[in-house]
């Protein structure tokens, strides 16, 4: 039970001295003086009848308590700018911010699109756009860094909302000229001690892939592992390599060709990912809807022009 109130003053100095790691720098963004911030933390920790901070030499860090309440205070204020935005808006429009995290593969496919989109219905809105994992995606969201992702869905987090949107299986990238450019099937098992550049297995792929390879009873060679996807996609012809990805790795570039697999493939879910109290945002509500609507149309219409594409190839050859 919270003896005293607490205040939105609170929050805001509270998250800028964590951010800060300094009362007194603290004080310098907030404008204020020392002494006011340091007595409205210690009636903060009354309040909550918690330690936030402690010191560690001349810095300031925080409690296990602290790193929970920075978490759900920075969350609060975003929710209570979003809420106050909307009020003042007179026109009838949205108005506020979202944050939005996306996989680096869905980026080129689906974001320009999409956005473009949103931004029309909600010209009002402040959009940001981080490009991270889906690992981090969870992490972010349940840290309130972020109030909507699109990713591969992992169902790994009881927190969150997992909402399908689409289904992608692995294919073998290969650049043109490789010796394996003009196969249109490889079997998973001819890919023992071949050159493949990876991703580190920090990435959910990266390790779904190592899956797919233990089920298939394969070891191929690891020539390097690339963190940054178009860095990755962008070495396979100077490193005459091939990379063992979901076929949407290839949206948005030349030069590539994704082969089928034969053997146990694991497929990989794509969709929308937000906590599970996130419906009362009205803004994450109206990005989840048109998200739903529109990217099964966009998919469609990339895979329609693929096909075509390679129809006009074959009429030409």
């Amino acid at each position: 039970m919270i003896q005293d109130p607490i205040e939105i003053r609170h929050l805001r100095y509270f998250l800028a001295v964590s951010g800060a790691g300094s009362f007194s720098r603290a004080a310098d963004r907030l404008g204020i003086s020392q002494p006011s911030v340091s007595q409205q933390m210690r009636d903060l920790e009354t309040a909550l009848r918690v330690s936030l901070f402690q010191r560690r030499g001349k810095r300031i860090l925080l409690t296990a308590a602290g790193l929970i309440f920075e978490e759900h205070a920075r969350a609060i204020l975003r929710q209570l700018e979003n809420f106050l935005d909307e009020l003042s808006s007179d026109s009838g429009q949205s108005h506020g911010a979202l944050h939005l995290g996306i996989v680096p593969w869905l980026d080129v496919a689906l974001v320009p699109q999409l956005l473009g989109l949103f931004a029309a219905r909600h010209p009002s809105v402040n959009l940001t756009v981080t490009e991270i994992s889906s690992d981090d995606i969870e992490t972010a969201l349940e840290e309130g860094r972020l109030d909507v992702g699109l990713g591969f869905l992992t169902r790994h987090s009881p927190n969150l909302l997992y909402e399908r949107l689409s289904c992608d299986e692995f294919a073998l990238v290969v650049p043109a000229g490789h010796q394996w450019s003009n196969r249109r099937m490889i079997h998973l098992s001819e890919l023992h001690q071949q050159r493949l550049l990876q991703l580190p297995r920090s990435f959910l792929v990266r390790r779904t892939s190592d899956a797919i390879c233990r089920s298939n009873q394969v070891r191929p060679q690891t020539v390097a592992e690339i963190s940054a996807i178009e860095t990755l996609l962008r070495s396979l012809a100077p490193l005459n390599a091939a990379a063992l990805l979901p076929k949407v790795a290839l949206r948005g570039t030349t030069g590539l060709k994704a082969i089928r697999l034969r053997g146990k493939n694991l497929p990989m879910e794509m969709g929308i990912l937000r906590l599970k109290d996130s419906s009362a945002n009205s803004l994450v509500a109206a990005f989840t809807q048109l998200t739903k609507a529109a990217v099964p149309e966009i998919l469609g219409k990339g895979l329609k022009a693929t096909r075509t594409s390679k129809g006009r190839g074959k009429q030409r050859r």
